[in-house]
């Protein structure tokens, strides 16, 4: 499997959460949920609190508790967008979706970090509330990028890298 670099995994500019396009219903035996042991999380970005995380350089801090978890999640894939651009895909429970929903229409226009064993992935505006799937978009990752990511959060693999 190829290494990420931090560019890489940190993307090169402001991503944005998009809400899916597709209403999909995955058969069981299609799911790529989080592996056991991984964290992902995404967390409304607190401009006001403490920092804690680090992200393209500069310090971040996050609201506590997250609004989604790996326990919400039961689909990761990479895929390509209409613009044909590389985005990660996240399908949430059906008894998460409704909480995601409320939780993004309140969230609409401000910022969300989506981080994976505390690495953030990427920092992201809110275009639209959510609460069956979304994806991250304009990353600037490269489709293999994408599918490392991917391929960490379901299967494992080296590491996200350490920030600096």
């Amino acid at each position: 499997m190829r290494a990420w670099n931090r560019g890489a995994l940190l993307g090169g500019g402001l991503a944005v959460v998009l809400l899916a396009g597709c209403n999909r219903l995955l058969p069981a035996e299609t799911r790529h949920p989080p592996r056991e042991g991984v964290q992902v999380q995404m967390r409304e970005v607190d401009p006001d609190g403490r920092a804690t995380l680090q992200w393209q350089g500069r310090s971040i801090a996050v609201k506590a508790p997250p609004m989604l978890t790996s326990a919400d999640i039961v689909d990761v894939r990479a895929a390509l967008d209409a613009a044909h651009q590389p985005v990660l895909e996240l399908t949430f429970r059906k008894e998460s979706a409704g909480r995601l929903l409320h939780a993004t229409e309140a969230l609409v226009g401000k910022q969300v970090a989506l981080t994976v064993d505390d690495h953030v992935l990427s920092v992201a505006t809110i275009a639209g509330p959510f609460g069956e799937s979304m994806q991250v978009a304009g990353t600037n990752m490269s489709v293999a990028e994408v599918h490392d990511m991917a391929r960490y959060i379901v299967h494992g693999g080296p590491a996200p890298p350490q920030q600096r």
